[in-house]
């Protein structure tokens, strides 16, 4: 009984002998290659994964390492982290120890040496077999999705680094072109006269300034002329300075002219009609420049302010884009139409805008520089909007972000992304899919009214 007790003692102590000294209760889990230094990193059961792992490092040709640790990235909502490796050398280039995982997901090793660093991106949990990319095309672990890299460009997957971009917000609407009310004119006479001759005006015509517009005769001018005669004959000089001040007032031309160029809106004087003081004989739009009203969505009334550039297109002239410039916004919404009426104010030179005509018009709105990504990466589950960042090849997380405005096919972002952070472009309906399937969204992912930019 003695013999078999004490036996059983030497085989245990063996055992743990045998253990102490690698005896192949270490499998490989993966090698790091750089810089000529291979570490190798192996583990009790052959996996990394989170919660305490037993490993054994080795480093071909031996060298001191300093410090050996798991390394992830601030994330949105989260911050860095750092999980170190507790190792001690048992022979020249050769470690024991423990290593904690906090969490599942993606990290980089990082071996530090006196003189030098060598890392490796990984996944947790990890083994030679998810390196070696055994498995399915795509899988989800603690958040993320993986792709094989072989699978990749099968798929369609692609990724663009989030960048910052001038963007120029543009729109196009229709609009119709106005007289400008500020140029309009009102022809007078300051006393009743007859007409004696309208040179064949008509409403509608364009005149130049300067143009005759009537022939009149009026009776109170000769009237007044006769009381300054009378008044010179009795050589009354209060008398004369009135009768000089009502021809003053009085005083019309035989032949009354144009005072600008523009067109006839009203004539209501013809040949040998009698115009009385005050009335209106003609009505004359100055056309040089004109007004044009347009009518801009709701959603895109936040983009236009009093001076906004707008590019005006007349529609028998699509080559021709002239410029003009908000100079009004209407207080008054269309509810039916779900539009507001801006003004804007363009020059018509050569007469090129008609008054009542159609025309297109651009805006073009600079919005300045931005951290932007494509809309093709932007997928809306309905509840959240989110774009899948690139940890590394093959391997991507949803992130939710906060999206502004839209420009160039390009969507502003606010809140969720750093400059640099790589997000797929082209292939989110795969991600999008197999994030639904595998529950990554929550209980709001599954749902049929995914939208994908």
């Amino acid at each position: 009984m003695r013999k078999v007790l004490f036996g059983s003692i030497i085989l245990m102590l063996l055992g743990l002998l045998l253990q102490a000294c690698g005896g192949g209760d270490y499998k490989e889990v993966v090698t790091i290659e750089q810089k000529g230094i291979k570490v190798t990193i192996l583990s009790s059961d052959g996996k990394i994964k989170t919660g305490n792992n037993k490993i054994e490092v080795r480093v071909e040709p031996p060298k001191t390492i300093k410090e050996l640790y798991f390394y992830m990235p601030p994330m949105p909502g989260m911050d860095e982290m750092r999980d170190a490796a507790s190792l001690e050398e048992v022979e020249p280039g050769v470690y024991r120890g423990s290593l904690k995982i906090s969490m599942d997901g993606p990290w980089q090793i990082r071996v530090v040496f006196e003189d030098t660093m060598i890392t490796k991106d990984v996944f947790v949990p990890l083994s030679k077999a998810t390196l070696a990319g055994g498995g399915p095309a795509s899988t989800a672990h603690g958040g993320h999705i993986m792709v094989k890299p072989d699978k990749l460009q099968l798929l369609g997957v692609v990724t663009e680094p989030v960048g910052k971009r001038d963007l120029v917000k543009t729109f196009s609407t229709v609009g119709y072109i106005s007289y400008d009310l500020s140029k309009i004119y009102d022809i007078t006479v300051r006393a009743d006269a007859w007409v004696v001759d309208t040179f064949g005006r008509f409403e509608g015509e364009f005149v130049k300034k300067g143009t005759p517009l009537m022939r009149v005769l009026s009776p109170d001018i000769q009237i007044a002329l006769d009381e300054l005669r009378l008044a010179e004959k009795k050589g009354d000089p209060e008398l004369i300075k009135r009768a000089k001040e009502k021809l003053g007032y009085l005083r019309i031309k035989e032949v009354v002219r144009s005072p600008v160029s523009g067109v006839i809106l009203e004539q209501k004087v013809y040949e040998g009609g009698y115009v009385k003081e005050g009335q209106t004989a003609y009505r004359i739009a100055d056309i040089s420049t004109v007004w044009i009203v347009a009518e801009i969505p709701f959603k895109q009334v936040r983009y236009v302010r009093k001076g906004t550039v707008a590019l005006i297109t007349p529609e028998d002239d699509p080559e021709n884009l002239i410029e003009g410039e908000v100079d009004y916004i209407f207080p008054e919404a269309d509810h039916m139409a779900k539009t507001v009426k801006v003004r804007i104010k363009a020059k018509n030179r050569g007469i090129t805008l008609k008054p009542n005509a159609l025309v297109e018009v651009l805006f073009e709105v600079p919005l300045g520089e931005v951290l932007a990504v494509p809309e093709t990466a932007v997928v809306d589950t309905g509840r959240r909007t989110l774009v899948f960042v690139e940890m590394e090849p093959g391997m991507y997380m949803p992130v939710h972000v906060k999206l502004g405005r839209k420009a160039e096919g390009f969507y502003e972002v606010k809140e969720g992304l750093k400059e640099g952070q790589k997000v797929v472009v082209k292939g989110t309906f795969l991600l999008d899919s197999e994030a639904q399937i595998r529950g990554l969204y929550g209980t709001e992912g599954g749902g049929g009214g995914h939208h994908h930019h």
